[in-house]
């Protein structure tokens, strides 16, 4: 069984020291976490690896500024840029010429925009409940999930931790005791608040957006892709996949009921399931 000691890892890129971890053998899957407080590569895809790394050559990076992974002192950059590089950077530390990619949320986002920019670098993609791919015209923006994360960087207490993590899941049981001391341990790292704070400051930051948000580019993203999204998603509300998946050109879509937006955690085996499914075959 596959610790986070034992598969933990570094790599510099750009000067910043960036933790993965990494197990398993075959084709190259890199494994891109969401926003959120306390959250790591780990916390979101480590349950995961035992089945995935029978499959793929696991690699779950910790984006920059989250988890054991080092950030720029000052964020200059759309957030999005900064770990889109980062993820690029790592490939060629690590000489891999194309990976398939797999997003979760603010990682789906980061995945969407490495694959448009460097469509060479990509196999194909997996994306998970993605941020910046959909637009919520039934619900309010932002989410219900989101304002209940930066209630809590505004305030990390244990009570608005636990907020936040009922906005995540359908099912309130998945939420043990340990689950929420790990995450407030984690989020309570003032590096770790102000990491995800200024990250979310570049998103709301008119001098720092894009030209083109990520759901106006999606027809120019040729590869085959796989859209994931849990039926009662209150963080990226299920609405948010139709726009992509009728823009998209090459995409299928699954929902998965008695779901909100940890899929890979809440569905764990039907995810792994349709990952390992998608990603291998006709390859």
């Amino acid at each position: 069984m596959p610790t986070a000691e034992a598969t933990s890892h570094h790599a510099t890129v750009d000067g910043l020291k960036l933790r993965y971890h990494e197990a398993g053998s075959g084709p190259p899957l890199l494994l891109l976490h969401g926003s959120g407080p306390g959250v790591s590569g780990w916390a979101n895809f480590g349950g995961n690896l035992p089945v995935l790394a029978e499959h793929f050559r696991c690699l779950i990076l910790d984006q920059p500024g989250f988890g054991a992974s080092e950030r720029p002192e000052v964020y200059e950059r759309n957030y999005l840029r900064i770990s889109a590089d980062a993820v690029i950077g790592l490939l060629d530390r690590l000489e891999l010429p194309k990976v398939h990619l797999l997003g979760n949320s603010m990682g789906g986002a980061v995945a969407t925009l490495v694959a448009l920019e460097h469509p060479d670098r990509v196999e194909r993609v997996v994306l998970m409940a993605p941020g910046g791919v959909g637009i919520n015209v039934l619900g309010p923006e932002p989410s219900e999930g989101i304002r209940r994360l930066l209630d809590f960087t505004a305030d990390p207490t244990r009570e608005r931790v636990v907020s936040w993590l009922r906005t995540m899941v359908f099912d309130e049981a998945v939420l043990t005791e340990q689950l929420v001391d790990d995450r407030l341990a984690a989020a309570s790292d003032p590096a770790a608040i102000a990491a995800i704070r200024d990250a979310y400051i570049t998103f709301a930051n008119p001098t720092l957006a894009e030209p083109l948000p990520l759901w106006a580019r999606l027809r120019n993203l040729r590869h085959e892709v796989l859209m994931l999204w849990g039926r009662d998603d209150r963080v990226t509300p299920v609405e948010g996949a139709l726009l992509p998946s009728r823009q998209l050109p090459n995409a299928d879509l699954r929902l998965f009921g008695r779901c909100g937006h940890w899929v890979q955690i809440e569905r764990k085996d039907a995810f792994e399931r349709a990952v390992i499914d998608f990603l291998s075959t006709g390859l």
